[in-house]
């Protein structure tokens, strides 16, 4: 069995125990009660505009920034949408002069291929046929043959 002794120590430590959790639960109380008025605090800076107490202080002045705010993103929105249409406008115009340049580039090959058949046809011709002389290489054949021109021109 148990002696007063023993008895007496164990009450003194269930005592103990029993402060240690009293304090627990009173800090915990403490942490949950200023917890409760920071969410409180949150709240009412959530519903600032809304609630007359804000009104009352400062009318408008959140109002008013907010609103100046909102402005400038909607400008700042419709100042990037122009820029993206504009970006689009010229990737469409540069898309348009790749073609066309694609197509001026066909051209000149087709004009290109088609100035050197013409060129090799020409040389083709040209040395092919032996070239017409219209007088005689002997010099001495050419005056005998222009003396003989003179005198039918005479006659006729």
């Amino acid at each position: 069995m148990s002696t007063p002794e023993q008895t007496t120590d164990h009450l003194r430590y269930e005592i103990a125990q029993l402060e240690k959790m009293r304090q627990q639960i009173f800090s915990d109380m403490e942490a949950l009660r200023t917890q409760e008025q920071n969410l409180r605090l949150y709240e009412a800076r959530l519903r600032g505009p809304q609630s007359p107490a804000a009104t009352t202080q400062a009318p408008f002045a959140g109002q008013r920034e907010f609103d100046a705010e909102r402005d400038k993103l909607a400008r700042l929105r419709g100042l990037l949408e122009a820029e993206r249409r504009s970006l689009v406008d010229e990737r469409l115009a540069v898309r348009d002069e790749k073609v066309a340049l694609a197509q001026k580039t066909e051209e000149l090959k087709q004009r290109e291929a088609w100035l050197e058949v013409r060129e090799r046809d020409f040389k083709v011709k040209t040395f092919a046929a032996p070239p017409k002389s219209k007088g005689s290489a002997n010099p001495f054949q050419a005056a005998k043959n222009f003396l003989s021109l003179g005198s039918k021109r005479a006659v006729g």
